[in-house]
């Protein structure tokens, strides 16, 4: 596609409406929509005439569930990226993409990825006769920081993309904080789709190559589940291989072979097979800690009226609904439930 296809008038308005949800407040977001039709069009020439560069990222690190750092565009860039997303790279890469990625694409998200996780975990058992198999649960090694631009352009280049689509992604690859050529912004749109990619080789080589059925994977957590502890362990020497030698990519230390019936810790929760064959699944131990944290902390804020009654609700209610899934106590579970 053409820029001018991607970045009209309606598709930047509807990635603009997209972009303020939550954030009406936002000084940014209100002195872009005091001029909104001039910003809109501003936005087309500069594409247009390939004169548009990235503004400048803020900076900011979050602490949960581990410090990371998010780097974040402005509001006007925000929406251009939106835009190139939703009409561009999204259509191209979500086809190219396994079912079984599951991380932030529409109709999946953390609660799909569970669901497969269990119906894996149950056709296995099934065919076993047994909780005894294994699971290959592996990391990469600081992800989002690691993966190397050169390799991704080659990667994009090899699909159908337009030289126009081709000049907006290296834009977004290489127009980064200090000029980096490796890693991508957490705070970008563009840099989950691009995440999701990355790895696509690794999703072809467990599937197609080692034909492993049960395999799922989370961005850069990848789970497969297999009744022989040796071939996992072969799965293992060939996805670290591939990961050095393809894609400049190393597994960290989570990475482990082990029991089904000992746990499987995925997305925040630990998974566990029981003899009978029944998924219980309970939360991480780093999660009960942290969650209890946070409640004390929210409470201290209310008592201080720092915050209100509805951000107490919405945070409480977060809290709630991540639990409320698993074998906690009863106990907890109350304790978590945001009743005012």
């Amino acid at each position: 596609m053409k820029l001018e296809e991607i970045f009209t008038f309606e598709n930047i308005y509807l990635s603009y409406k997209h972009c303020r949800k939550g954030k009406q407040h936002k000084g940014e977001v209100i002195r872009f929509e005091i001029n909104l039709a001039m910003n809109i069009y501003k936005i087309i020439e500069e594409i247009t005439t390939r004169k548009y560069k990235l503004g400048k990222y803020k900076q900011f690190l979050i602490y949960e569930p581990k410090e990371r750092l998010i780097e974040a565009l402005p509001f006007k860039d925000r929406v251009v990226v939106r835009c190139f997303c939703d009409y561009s790279l999204k259509p191209k890469l979500e086809k190219r993409l396994i079912y079984d990625n599951v991380a932030c694409q529409k109709g999946k998200g953390i609660n799909f990825a569970i669901q497969r996780l269990h119906l894996f975990l149950k056709k296995e058992y099934r065919k076993k006769g047994s909780n005894q198999f294994y699971f290959l649960k592996c990391d990469i090694k600081k992800y989002f920081p690691s993966i190397n631009h050169t390799i991704l352009l080659k990667l994009l280049e090899k699909l159908d993309f337009s030289l126009d689509e081709i000049w907006m992604i290296q834009k977004l690859i290489q127009e980064q904080p200090n000029n980096v050529n490796k890693g991508l912004p957490l705070g970008n749109q563009s840099s989950q789709w691009f995440a999701l990619f990355y790895l696509n080789g690794i999703d072809r080589l467990i599937k197609e190559r080692l034909q492993v059925k049960h395999y799922i994977r989370y961005m850069d957590d990848m789970i497969l589940i297999h009744c022989e502890k040796a071939f996992l362990k072969d799965c293992k020497t060939k996805i670290e291989e591939m990961c050095r030698k393809n894609l400049d990519l190393n597994l960290n230390e989570k990475t482990q072979i082990g029991c089904v019936q000992n746990g499987i810790d995925f997305l925040g929760y630990r998974h566990i097979v029981k003899e009978n064959g029944k998924i219980i699944v309970k939360l991480r131990q780093s999660s009960k800690k942290r969650m209890k944290k946070h409640l004390k902390t929210i409470d201290k804020l209310y008592e201080k009226k720092i915050v209100d009654e509805k951000y107490v609700y919405e945070r409480k209610n977060a809290f709630y609904n991540h639990v409320k899934k698993t074998q906690e106590s009863k106990k907890f579970i109350e304790k978590v439930h945001p009743k005012m």
